[in-house]
């Protein structure tokens, strides 16, 4: 969607063409480390999650010896699905194939053939033709990543830079409070570029600048990114900087401080959020990972790009994945958008199992399908319905032929960034060069 100075455009036809999605799933679906379940999710052998990555169902299966591997979900006699439920976690002792009883061990190895006389001798030994296919499977940061590509680097090398920041929220401690997914009838770029800028902010979430700034500096870290979304004061386009507003008054109740004994203004408010996580900590609360994280982690959200496929909004005390799937009808203008809320838990705190299912976009409210409870925040009802209830109609708006080209602002820099390492992808360019030729910025946020 835009123009730069060397000549690199965004094409709309890249948001509906068929041609177009299969290109990215050659290139870059099936090339690229994805998040997958949570670990917590997998926790005896015989534990399995059915995920869907577009056209492919895989398995996640915790394996008699301890190892989680990852599983094709497809016999290797006639291609059936082994599980046909949908996605989520499942039990089994064996995977037998409904079609024909083909059976295999939970490491992939085939076990039992009916009629195994009728089969030639020498292709039923071949355990390569046999077994399950299998894809790479690691874990950080609580979560297991998937990457179809054999020759895709380590998930460590992967991440870069990223993984020593996110190290720093202790994301592995958490808990699934709520897993939900949407089906938009958009093209999954379409929603990523939604949630991967702030420009959107002063227009769109305008109460928003009662108690946030939208001016959000950007960090490009090789091929991911993050910015930084000041929460506890009144961006600067507030006409009051001085008046404690009834949205700044809420995040000092959330916070255990008394509104109407605060005595500072508005542009107290955030550092006197800091200072009281600070004293939680200094009387040995060690529940939220308030001692590794800096003054401006204690307050703001930071919002993390793990390219392509993963966005991270994180706090101290919880943190929302997002998450982009392709279609599995593959279908370049409809996708799935996954919100799952984590949290760490108080000592003695339950929280019910969460129930997924998968929400037709604009039939209800976010709001009402997301059930995060204590974990509720301002941003909830008041952006992510107003997020997700323009992205259709840009998909709309992308079709139009008067629509050749964007104009990017720097606000929406991520973009043209995720657009660029895309198109260099299916341009042929190899993971691994793509990581060499990115940079990792200095940090555009000083941590204050």
């Amino acid at each position: 969607m835009t123009q730069e100075s060397d000549g690199f455009r965004i094409d709309p036809k890249w948001f509906w063409s068929t041609e177009r999605a299969e290109q990215e799933w050659e290139h870059v679906w099936s090339k690229l480390w994805h998040m997958g379940p949570r670990v917590e999710e997998l926790p005896e052998p015989g534990d399995v999650f059915v995920h869907t990555l577009g056209r492919e169902s895989l398995l996640f299966v915790h394996d008699e010896d301890g190892v989680v591997r990852g599983l094709y979900n497809v016999c290797r006699h006639r291609g059936n699905r082994l599980l046909l439920a949908e996605d989520g976690p499942a039990f089994v002792n064996q995977f037998r194939c409904a079609f024909h009883g083909w059976c295999f061990d939970l490491a992939g190895k085939l076990e039992h053939v009916p009629y195994r006389d009728r089969f030639d001798p020498v292709a039923l030994a071949d355990e390569r033709r046999t077994s399950l296919a299998r894809f790479r499977v690691e874990a950080f940061a609580g979560w297991y990543w998937y990457t179809l590509d054999d020759q895709a680097p380590d998930l460590a090398t992967y991440l870069g830079p990223l993984r020593e920041r996110l190290a720093a929220y202790q994301m592995e401690r958490a808990t699934i409070i709520d897993y939900k997914t949407f089906e938009f009838g958009a093209n999954w770029k379409t929603v990523f570029d939604a949630f991967n800028e702030s420009y959107h902010f002063q227009t769109l979430h305008s109460d928003i600048l009662t108690w946030g700034n939208e001016d959000a500096p950007i960090t490009l870290l090789n091929i991911h990114s993050y910015m930084v979304n000041e929460y506890g004061r009144p961006s600067k386009m507030y006409h009051d900087q001085e008046g404690v507003n009834p949205s700044l008054k809420v995040l000092l109740q959330a916070n255990g401080i008394d509104p109407e004994g605060f005595t500072g203004t508005a542009q107290d408010v955030r550092a006197a959020i800091r200072d009281a996580k600070r004293a939680k900590q200094s009387a040995g609360d060690r529940n939220f990972p308030y001692h590794t994280l800096n003054d401006s982690q204690l307050t703001d959200a930071y919002h993390y790009m793990l390219f392509p496929s993963t966005h991270f909004n994180l706090f101290p005390e919880f943190y929302v994945t997002l998450r982009y799937r392709p279609h599995p009808s593959g279908d370049p203008e409809r996708m799935y958008f996954d919100f799952i809320m984590c949290a760490p838990l108080a000592e003695g705190e339950t929280v019910e199992p969460y129930e997924h299912r998968i929400v037709r976009g604009g039939t209800e409210r976010v709001g009402d399908v997301l059930k995060w409870g204590a974990r509720q925040h301002p941003i909830v009802n008041q952006v992510l319905d107003e997020d997700v209830g323009l992205v259709e109609f840009v998909q709309r708006g992308q079709r139009s032929q008067s629509f050749d080209e964007g104009i990017l602002s720097s606000d929406e820099r991520r973009i043209g960034h995720f657009h660029r390492m895309i198109d260099d992808l299916i341009r042929g360019m190899p993971v691994r060069d793509l990581m060499a030729a990115q940079v990792a910025e200095e940090d555009a946020h000083d941590g204050a």
